[in-house]
């Protein structure tokens, strides 16, 4: 297997005109940039930093949840980390159920 080192755009929403000026790139080993399924979380505060578990769990298997990834984030940055959730949340919910809600154009006869 190749290994080398992948750069990517990292995409920001809500940037100031001063942050969108500066360039921002992304860099990581490839198997480091792959994404990973995690369906249950733990989120700890304490007094300097926030820590989030990432966990994988298959219910009735009795095998233990399986730690996916931890990050740790200073309250700053997972205030905003917050923020954008709501807001990409808030925007799903509006596109979903618009479009669930819209009514149904009947076949032209």
């Amino acid at each position: 297997m190749r290994r080398g080192v992948c750069y990517a755009p990292l995409r920001i929403q809500n940037m100031s005109d001063e942050q969108k000026s500066q360039s921002m790139t992304l860099h990581g080993e490839p198997d480091e940039l792959k994404g990973r399924y995690a369906n249950a979380f733990s989120i700890t505060s304490q007094e300097r930093d926030v820590a989030i578990d990432f966990f994988s769990h298959v219910n009735n298997t009795g095998q233990p949840a399986q730690l996916v990834s931890r990050i740790f984030l200073n309250h700053f940055t997972a205030r905003d980390l917050i923020n954008m959730l709501q807001q990409t949340l808030a925007q799903w919910e509006k596109i979903r159920y618009e479009r669930s809600l819209e009514p149904v154009k009947d076949a032209e006869k």
